[in-house]
């Protein structure tokens, strides 16, 4: 009876060892696969995938098609010193999935990080009155720059699309005022 039960345990063993070899990625995904903690050029593409239990091991797994990050509104500043609050969504995809592990440490991170500090730059270029006009140049300039400063992280920035400018009651008080539209009342 011993005996009996020593073959069973061997192989729910063998059953178990050989599962955990068996990988499926979905479709419009695609995954590395690093041999031993090395990464020897493996991905694995959508579908039913074996790998070899113990020695591969499935490092990374994204999604290649087009994704959206939405930003929380931002504060920015303008040419003529006017604070106003930018709203953005970006899409982007993965174009290589090697390098979107390999080369950055946290990926959508350094997305967002960048992309701040590309629309607080692009801002503070044009006055107040510009931005409203200018919103698909913006758009375009900043697809241009994040595209040219993404493509080291395997990445391909598709669209950037400014969605409102939100402006406080201050300021807009204090725009009017500086433009003299409106005089201030006499004081009693």
């Amino acid at each position: 009876m011993e005996l009996y039960q020593l073959f069973w345990l061997l192989m729910l063993a063998a059953s178990g060892t050989v599962a955990s070899g068996v990988k499926i990625v979905r479709q419009g995904d695609q995954a590395i696969v690093e041999t031993l903690g090395k990464y020897d050029g493996k991905k694995l593409e959508p579908g039913l995938t074996f790998i070899t239990p113990f020695i591969d091991q499935v490092a990374y797994q994204a999604s290649l098609r087009e994704q959206m990050l939405e930003i929380p509104p931002k504060q920015c500043i303008t040419r003529d010193r006017v604070g106003i609050s930018v709203d953005i969504v970006v899409y982007w995809r993965i174009m290589d999935i090697e390098k979107a592990f390999y080369k950055v440490l946290n990926l959508k991170l350094a997305l967002l990080n960048l992309l701040e500090t590309m629309i607080r730059c692009e801002i503070a270029k044009l006055d107040l009155e510009d931005i409203f006009t200018a919103r698909s140049e913006i758009n375009q300039v900043l697809v241009g720059e994040l595209d040219i400063a993404t493509e080291p992280w395997g990445v391909k920035v598709t669209r950037v699309e400014l969605r409102d400018f939100i402006l406080g009651s201050k300021v807009v008080h204090e725009a009017f005022l500086n433009r003299n539209v409106y005089k201030e009342l006499p004081v009693r």
